[in-house]
């Protein structure tokens, strides 16, 4: 089951691997600024300033680095810092405005972060990526027509680029507008066929739709055919088979899940369902141990129409 919309990680993800492994290269060949050189003392006028260009660009880089890699590092306080002092060289950097956005964005800062995913919009409007990352501002914030109207824009100017409409996708999911979160995941599947977590996040929304189960279970399978390392498909199923009445088979997925990932609330809130529904003396324990990781765990499935049966210690 997919359980957290893809957003700044898969972009830190992709971003992060050319950016973090030029940094070292960057900090190890480029002199400190103000570090007087006696070099230029001979050097042409010409040059001295292409090479001032240089380092001032080469700050400018060394900031937006170092703002991504304390936002990688879950330290959005230190990263604004660090944008800051990048869009103090360059208040056109686009990419330190999408960065400071996101920090703003997981601090709870919605409007800040608005107002940087606007100026990159404003800066180069045919890039999809602001478009995205502030309709994940606006989505955050209850303004749906706004979130929905960025998304398409977004799918709009990349088409072909599948997190796009994976992004719309878990939007739609998040509002419940189920078919629609199909069809995006439809398409994304259609685009990256091999692509894991879109047939995932399929049968998860299928799931949640209530319909269609063999097409969910179908979904699954072919997710954890892709990447049986991961928990969430095995997760996934586990509520495909929960949903069909097939507890023994749940309670495999669920255990094949927490294999991977021993914390995974949902496997053991579903797992201590479906013992429950056996009639076995260590459901209470799934449950409680559910309730330790996430105190909501079951408010949470209750919303899904998925809730602790009345013959057992429901809260236990």
């Amino acid at each position: 089951m997919s359980r957290q919309v893809i957003r700044l990680r898969h972009w830190l993800a992709l971003s992060a691997l050319f950016l973090l492994a030029c940094a070292a290269v960057l900090l190890w060949s480029t002199r400190g600024l103000g570090r007087h050189d006696p070099k230029d003392a001979s050097r042409p006028v010409n040059e001295i300033a292409r090479l001032s260009a240089a380092e001032y660009d080469a700050a400018r880089l060394r900031n937006s680095l170092l703002c991504l890699d304390s936002l990688a590092r879950a330290k959005p306080r230190q990263a604004i810092g660090y944008c800051d002092l990048a869009l103090k060289l360059d208040p056109k950097d686009i990419t330190a405005l999408n960065l400071r956005g996101n920090a703003h964005l997981s601090l709870g800062e919605n409007a800040r972060a608005i107002a940087d995913f606007s100026r990159a919009i404003e800066l180069s409007p045919a890039d999809p990526e602001a478009y995205r990352f502030r309709a994940h501002s606006y989505a955050v914030a209850g303004f749906d027509r706004l979130a929905i109207a960025d998304y398409d824009r977004a799918v709009a100017l990349a088409p072909t680029d599948p997190i796009n409409l994976e992004l719309r996708g878990h939007y739609y999911q998040d509002r419940r507008h189920y078919a629609l979160a199909i069809a995006d995941f439809t398409s994304v599947i259609a685009l990256r066929p091999r692509l894991a977590r879109a047939w995932n996040s399929r049968c998860w929304t299928r799931v949640l739709s209530g319909r269609n189960y063999p097409a969910a279970l179908s979904d699954c399978d072919e997710a954890i055919r892709l990447d049986p390392k991961t928990a969430n498909a095995f997760d996934s199923r586990g509520f495909v088979f929960l949903r069909m009445n097939r507890f023994r088979f749940a309670i495999e997925n669920f255990d094949e899940a927490l294999r991977r990932q021993a914390k995974l609330a949902s496997s053991l809130f579903g797992r201590g369902v479906a013992k429950l529904r056996l009639h076995d003396p260590t459901a209470p324990k799934d449950l409680a141990a559910a309730k330790l990781i996430e105190p909501a765990v079951e408010t949470r499935f209750l919303s899904y129409g998925i809730k602790v049966p009345v013959t057992g210690p429901s809260g236990a």
